[in-house]
């Protein structure tokens, strides 16, 4: 089928030099991206993950990893059980 296309003149040449780079035609490069896009379009759309998924977080991050500390587990004792006081300054 024969279609007519109005592009700024700008985008039309850009097509054909990115068509010409490719080694094909612009009206199979057009037909290309049109598929893609409508396929696309036709994909269900993602599931947004539910509140437990998205608090879960692997055994170690990345980021974590590179600071080279291990996580905590349940062998490890946990600071809050570390003593802490407040010394007052007896040069006052």
């Amino acid at each position: 089928m024969n279609v007519t296309l109005e592009l700024p003149d700008h985008l039309a040449r850009e097509a054909r030099y990115l068509a010409s780079d490719e080694q094909t035609s612009l009206s199979a490069l057009v037909c290309e991206l049109l598929d893609a896009r409508l396929k696309a379009r036709k994909q269900p759309p993602q599931k947004a993950p539910n509140l437990a998924e998205s608090l879960l977080l692997p055994e170690e991050p990345d980021w974590f990893a590179k600071t080279g500390f291990p996580l905590l587990n349940r062998d490890v004792e946990p600071l809050r059980g570390t003593p802490f006081r407040f010394e007052r300054d007896l040069e006052e």
